[in-house]
C-alpha cells in the first residue's frame, strides 16, 4: 500500500483534498499534512519526515508544493 501525503497550499484546510482522499483512500494510505503548526518551510519539512517514516508520494497544492520541495532536498 503506497503512503500519500497531500499538502494543502496557504489558507486552505484540509478539506481541500477530500475528494481525493475519497478516491485514493480505499487502495492507498492517504494523510493531509497540517502546515499550519509550523512557521517556516524547514520545520515543516522536518516535522512532516518525522511523522511520515519510510517512502511515500508527496502532493503539494501551492505553498504545499513549496514545502514539497523543502521535503525532497533534504
Amino acid at each position: 500500500m503506497t503512503k500519500i501525503i497531500l499538502v494543502p497550499g496557504l489558507l486552505c484546510s484540509p478539506r481541500l483534498w477530500q475528494f481525493q482522499v475519497d478516491a485514493l483512500g480505499g487502495e492507498h494510505e492517504v494523510r493531509v499534512f497540517d502546515h499550519r503548526r509550523d512557521d517556516d518551510y524547514a520545520a515543516m519539512a522536518e516535522r512532516l519526515l518525522d511523522e511520515v517514516p519510510g517512502s511515500f508520494a508527496l502532493v503539494g497544492l501551492s505553498m504545499g508544493g513549496y514545502l514539497a520541495q523543502e521535503v525532497v532536498a533534504r
